[in-house]
């Protein structure tokens, strides 16, 4: 019997955001600030690295508002601007995504959460399994036979039985929890 292929998705906002708040500020010859860069590729080739999969891809948000700024004015109103150092940084990380030969994933009005659970859900009828790396407990509601999650920074993982073991409830049932990973 043949495994189940296997596909790895990074929610690659999560991650830069990571590598930036990680790493103290860097900076080339020009001025130009390259923490976020830096500390991103680290993560990543570590995540290729270690996980030998069939597939993987990298999800990214794109600039401006969401679907979801449209069904709630007030969504995500309070959270900081992203900073003015990490700006310039994102065209930087995606070409060191593309230079590794792994799709860049985005899509205008969707966030990177989104595009993960679009896909997870789509593989599950293809009857191929997903490795979800993100730290985001939203994130766990996508868990189910198929769909596992790792925290690479904390080292763990999550199935089925971990989401029930350490929130007392089932993945499907677990966005209304306000709990971090």
């Amino acid at each position: 019997m043949q495994d189940k292929k296997q596909l790895l998705l990074i929610d690659g906002t999560a991650y830069i955001y990571r590598a930036f708040h990680a790493i103290p500020h860097l900076s080339n010859s020009k001025g130009l600030p390259t923490n976020a860069v830096y500390g991103f590729t680290r993560m990543l080739l570590k995540v290729i690295k270690d996980f030998k999969t069939d597939h993987m891809a990298v999800a990214f948000d794109v600039k401006g508002p969401s679907f979801r700024h449209k069904m709630y004015e007030e969504y995500k109103a309070h959270r900081p601007e992203m900073p003015d150092s990490l700006k310039p940084q994102i065209p930087y990380i995606k070409e060191v995504v593309r230079a590794l030969n792994l799709p860049v994933l985005e899509l205008e009005a969707y966030e990177a959460d989104d595009i993960i659970g679009t896909i997870s859900k789509h593989m599950k009828e293809k009857d191929v399994e997903v490795i979800i790396i993100a730290a985001d407990k939203d994130m766990l509601q996508l868990i189910d036979e198929n769909t596992t999650i790792v925290d690479t920074m904390k080292g763990r993982g999550f199935g089925i039985k971990e989401v029930t073991e350490r929130f007392g409830t089932t993945p499907d049932r677990i966005g209304s929890c306000r709990r971090r990973l």
